[in-house]
């Protein structure tokens, strides 16, 4: 079922989609003004346009598996060149995109917040509006904290001239984030039931940002503890077909936990999506914008379960037999079909196409083939694979691998598409560790999450330097580029020069900006 955005006064839905959904009823820009607040319906309104404050898919999210292992960006020369080559500075449009637009999210909670208990409306309901706005208050931080560290943590609207306060520390804001997730977790309803509301926060996305956020600061009991409740919740499931997965037509379905809502025939790229262009291969009318590395094309296991070096299945002269399904759901390689066509390289390493041979599959809708009007797929910000890997290795790093941890796992290897053999038996903590930490690039691998998973193993000094290679060409696979990583300064972005330039100095740099 399709949600809509219609933005009053900012953004006029002229298209359709399936059912009307809770998007269709979004507010003014502001509308902090006392004599809006006044009814249930402003109310609505008002918490309906602050979704379109999360983080933008395309640049922000996908794209940071270009400054891993998994992938380059095409465009070197653009922001993502420079972060991924590791010589970004605080003038980077990204850091200022993702800053701005996360703290715009949380001046207009601060704004209901401050003008909420005013509104004359059905008391249960505004519990739960409420609860939404915690939940988003607390998804911006999380943002903000994986990207920056510790930020200011606001607890008004500030004013136009108001200078921003110092920033609190990452455990601050961590703490921060828990203590809204936990507020929002116990007034949001576990599911959304009717199609006007599917889209809007539960408590199931309570939860799992919360065991999510702790799982990233090593915070393992609890973030154990956390994923078990959402497992317990007994509303969530792995979606069989992992490709439709990302599909607009299997959208909302039980393994979504929380996701951006996009239409079809959107009017602009607020309400319709950027990834078909972005990604999206050059014979569909995309930009190719990520080139997936052979390291991260090698990295995916054989049917049996067992790496390319050690299984024997898997054939040199034929090297995308026998491999994880995963792998095709997720690359395009020559050879391969995709909107009735098929992908080919030849035009590899001209400036505007793919660097290594390799381009992304994953949420690249073959529906939009010559990219005519923006993406309808929704982009899933969590979903239940990530609960039982949260688990699993949480779970792992506090006892070992218990029975549990191995149930976790081979659910994810053996969903009914991807057909895995199970874990064998008796690993030890480090070995599941690398098996947890291998599952997890794989399974999510285009999804934003495999950088920040990095940043919190502390690996990504180690991922970034590894020699970038690509398709075999003439026998040997083509190199593309050795990159640098500077562990005092690129584990963190920096703070846009703007903002330290406006707060007065209140705000301290991150080092080596």
């Amino acid at each position: 079922m399709k949600l809509k955005y219609s933005l009053i006064s900012l953004v006029l839905l002229l298209g359709t989609s399936c059912n009307d959904g809770f998007l269709d009823r979004a507010p003014k820009d502001e509308l902090s003004d006392v004599s809006f607040w006044k009814d249930g319906q402003d109310a609505t309104k008002y918490t309906t346009g602050t979704y379109r404050y999360l983080i933008a898919p395309e640049n922000h999210i996908i794209m940071t598996d270009c400054y891993t292992d998994n992938a380059v960006p095409v465009h070197v020369g653009a922001e993502q060149g420079q972060l991924s080559a590791g010589t970004a500075t605080a003038s980077n449009p990204h850091f200022k995109q993702v800053w701005q637009t996360a703290f715009d999210g949380i001046r207009r909670c601060e704004i209901y917040f401050s003008n909420i208990d005013q509104v004359v409306m059905n008391e249960e309901k505004k519990e739960v509006l409420t609860g939404e706005m915690e939940y988003l208050r607390a998804f911006f931080y999380a943002t903000l904290v994986k990207y920056f560290g510790g930020v200011p943590i606001l607890t008004h609207p500030l004013e136009l001239n108001e200078p921003i306060p110092a920033r609190d520390s990452e455990e601050a804001v961590y703490e921060f984030i828990v203590k809204e997730l936990d507020k929002a977790a116990a007034k949001l309803p576990v599911q959304r039931t009717e199609s006007g509301e599917i889209g809007r926060a539960t408590k199931g996305a309570a939860l799992s940002l919360k065991a999510k956020m702790s799982l990233y600061f090593h915070k393992y009991d609890v973030a154990a503890k956390t994923a078990k409740e959402v497992m317990d919740l007994g509303v969530y499931e792995l979606f069989d077909n992992y490709g439709n997965l990302f599909l607009p037509e299997y959208e909302n379905n039980k393994e979504v936990i929380f996701d951006r809502q996009y239409v079809q025939n959107a009017y602009n790229s607020t309400i319709g999506s950027l990834i078909d262009q972005y990604f999206g291969p050059l014979m569909m009318g995309g930009w190719e914008a990520l080139s997936p590395t052979q390291d991260l094309v090698d990295a995916y296991p054989c049917t049996d379960g067992l790496s390319i070096k050690e299984s024997k299945l898997y054939d040199p002269a034929d090297p995308f037999k026998n491999r994880d399904p995963r792998l095709a759901f997720s690359i395009l390689w020559d050879g391969q079909q995709i909107a009735g066509k098929t992908y080919d390289s030849k035009e590899m390493g001209n400036g505007n196409a793919t660097r290594t041979g390799y381009s992304m599959r994953k949420y690249v809708n073959p529906k939009n083939d010559g990219n005519n009007e923006y993406g309808w797929t929704n982009f899933i910000y969590i979903r239940y694979a990530d609960i039982l890997l949260t688990y699993a290795e949480a779970k792992n790093e506090l006892s070992g691998p218990d029975n549990s941890v191995y149930a976790a796992v081979n659910q994810v290897r053996q969903r009914p598409s991807v057909g895995l053999q199970p874990l064998p038996q008796g690993l030890s903590k480090e070995q599941m560790r690398a098996a947890i930490r291998l599952e997890r690039r794989l399974e999510f691998t285009f999804e934003g999450i495999h950088l920040f998973d990095t940043r919190s193993w502390k690996t990504t000094e180690a991922d970034v330097k590894k020699p970038v290679y690509g398709k075999l060409v003439d026998g040997k696979h083509i190199f593309v580029e050795q990159r640098s990583f500077n562990p005092e300064k690129d584990y963190l972005w920096g703070i846009p020069l703007t903002e330290i330039d406006l707060s007065k100095e209140t705000l301290v740099q991150n080092p080596g900006y």
